[in-house]
């Protein structure tokens, strides 16, 4: 008898957390959103610890309680990805477009920055780990000499939508 009871309280207690993340899947995840915005990724770039494919976006920046700047990326495609990026800093813009800064590394592309001189900000991410932007050298096995590898910069545009 308990342990009818107790399946009985686990499986209501599934269905109120499942019926809770989808009502909260559909609502906005941002409390403040400073920022909104569509972009196209030409092909694959990682994002923090998330792959995103080539295709077209939707982002919001904005903050979630006292935790800091977020970024809120969803694709447009049916069935595609929905996820949040920590803002690792946050300085002022200097750039006169918004813009997605992303770095590429051989083949990869990594998104290193979000810049929107619209409201004066630059919104700087994490790199993931593995990404190189630095080459070690050793000279004759005794010293390690830190040599910045060369770089290439791509720029991918946001079209603003919205604050």
């Amino acid at each position: 008898m308990k342990t009818v009871r107790r399946l009985t309280t686990m499986l209501g207690l599934t269905l109120v957390l499942i019926a809770l993340g989808a009502i909260s899947a559909r609502g906005q995840f941002l409390d403040s959103t400073q920022f909104v915005g569509t972009f196209t990724l030409p092909i694959s770039a990682q994002w923090g610890t998330t792959t995103l494919p080539a295709g077209n976006y939707t982002l919001r920046y904005g903050t979630i309680h006292a935790a800091g700047g977020f970024v809120e990326v969803r694709g447009t495609e049916k069935g595609s990805r929905h996820v949040v990026i920590r803002v690792e800093g946050v300085g002022q813009s200097s750039a006169t477009k918004t813009a997605l800064v992303c770095i590429r590394d051989g083949a990869a592309l990594f998104i290193r920055s979000l810049e929107m001189p619209g409201i004066g900000e630059t919104a700087t991410f994490a790199l993931p780990q593995g990404a190189r932007l630095a080459a070690h050298l050793r000279n004759g096995g005794t010293n390690t000499q830190l040599v910045e590898a060369p770089i290439l910069i791509q720029r991918v545009p946001v079209r603003l939508v919205g604050k």
